[in-house]
């Protein structure tokens, strides 16, 4: 992977720049899975998260992983500021930077943001794919930001009989902006008025509010109907304790990482017995019947940044996008 004719330079991509590769999110999708393929395989090494933590709520993690079967080594350096809509500002910001597996020798450091995005999304599609009914026709999203979006967008490449999207959000603006991007997708919106409307009766729900120290989880048990997966992106901010002891299957995707949010303060009294996506991912369809209730916690992993980065920095390469730095 390392060219030593290009000499010590480092290929930097901007966000739009990453976005001008028209690197679609069935490929990320693809990535996030192939990723997952490798964990299950156990040739990922990922040490959980460590990060700060400099305004109440708020988070910069770093994130490494390798994946030798991809030839992926790197790490994220990203935060999550929920204050930051305030001054104008996105939530998630940060860096990441691509390694060469055989020297060390930093190969590119790109914007994040898109890759969180899109991955993060895809690794629910990844969960839905195997564990959702085949006719899935309903989605609540709870939290209508980037991620809300950004969701419906993944599942309904994996479910395409998707119609209808019940949303709820507090932010007038965040919803409205959710609903002109979904409609055009020709998936009806319906603005929930509260979070107990938009999950009755979805047979897939998302929750992807923000990441915070003590929740306050609004979802109970009897709100998910049978048949429906739950994923939560928020931790343990909206899905209640006691609807993940209730749910037939319980899938994590990592539980190293999880267990160590468990003791840093999230996940008290959450089930200690649970399933890893990657298991799922290697094993095929994961629905038992047509009546369980699933939930998957997804934390957000660096393989799926590693296993998504490598390949922007390919087709950068070939199509001479981003700007090479002296090191």
């Amino acid at each position: 992977m390392y060219n030593p004719e290009r000499g010590r330079q480092i290929l930097y991509l901007s966000r739009a720049q990453i976005e001008a590769l028209e690197f679609s999110l069935d490929d990320v999708i693809a990535a996030v899975e192939a990723g997952f393929q490798e964990k299950a395989s156990g040739r990922v090494e990922m040490p959980p998260k460590p990060g700060i933590h400099t305004r109440p709520d708020a988070f910069i993690h770093a994130m490494p992983a390798y994946l030798p079967g991809l030839g992926a080594a790197g790490m994220k350096w990203v935060s999550g500021y929920p204050e930051n809509r305030r001054v104008g500002l996105p939530y998630i910001t940060g860096l990441l930077i691509l390694n060469c597996p055989e020297t060390g020798v930093p190969l590119a450091v790109m914007d994040c943001t898109w890759i969180t995005e899109k991955r993060t999304a895809a690794a629910t599609a990844v969960a839905v794919r195997r564990l959702a009914s085949a006719d899935a026709r309903r989605l609540a999203i709870i939290g209508a930001g980037v991620q809300g979006r950004v969701n419906v967008d993944s599942l309904r490449r994996v479910r395409p009989g998707l119609t209808t999207v019940a949303a709820f959000d507090p932010s007038e603006q965040a919803r409205e902006v959710f609903e002109r991007q979904v409609t055009a997708w020709g998936i009806a919106v319906e603005q929930a008025a509260s979070p107990e409307t938009a999950v009755k009766g979805a047979d897939l729900i998302v929750t992807c509010a923000p990441i915070v120290k003590n929740p306050n989880p609004v979802i109970p048990p009897d709100w998910l109907k049978p048949g429906s997966v739950a994923v939560s992106l928020d931790f343990d901010a909206t899905i209640q304790v006691a609807t993940a002891h209730a749910v037939d299957g319980m899938w994590v995707d990592d539980g190293a990482q999880f267990e160590y949010y468990r003791q840093h303060g999230h996940f008290a009294n959450m089930p200690t017995r649970y399933e890893e996506l990657a298991a799922l991912v290697a094993s095929g369809p994961g629905r038992r019947s047509e009546s369980e209730r699933y939930l998957v916690v997804n934390l957000g992993l660096a393989l799926e940044d590693m296993a998504t980065a490598l390949p922007l920095y390919q087709q950068a390469l070939e199509r001479e996008i981003g700007t090479l730095l002296p090191c």
